[in-house]
């Protein structure tokens, strides 16, 4: 009976510890940081809190190891780059004007500061590719 009431006592305690994670230490995550750039215009900055939301016309969404988003945007226009999936991926331009790294379940942002049109990739996954165009 006893060894029961022990093993009762550690489902209990097992259960409680698998339930949501609301711990602090589940939201103290190291930030993703920017890739090296040679360039100078790469303005990426990464925001794990759930602060202000950009306008969902002005978001890149990772997931299914896929690219979505918009197409085209307007030179400051500041995008919001969102990882949805399970592994680490970067938004890079072909060109490399931007390179932006983004972690698991985190959100990373790009001002643009030039007109044109920016094939992108995944350094990490090369077959995820998109383009947008920047419109001055």
């Amino acid at each position: 009976m006893k060894k029961l009431l022990v093993l009762a006592v550690l489902c209990s305690l097992l259960a409680a510890c698998a339930g949501d994670d609301d711990t602090p230490e589940a939201d103290s995550a190291p930030p993703a940081t920017d890739a090296a750039s040679d360039t100078t215009t790469t303005e990426a900055t990464t925001d794990t809190t759930a602060g202000e939301e950009a306008s969902s016309d002005l978001r890149i969404v990772i997931s299914g190891m896929a690219f979505s988003g918009p197409t085209t945007v307007s030179v400051g226009d500041t995008i919001e780059i969102v990882n949805n999936d399970d592994v680490p991926h970067t938004w890079t331009a072909e060109d490399e004007t931007f390179d932006v790294s983004v972690g698991p379940g985190e959100t990373a942002t790009y001002t643009f500061e030039q007109a044109g049109e920016f094939p992108y990739f995944c350094r990490l996954h090369p077959s995820m590719t998109g383009t947008i165009t920047v419109e001055g």
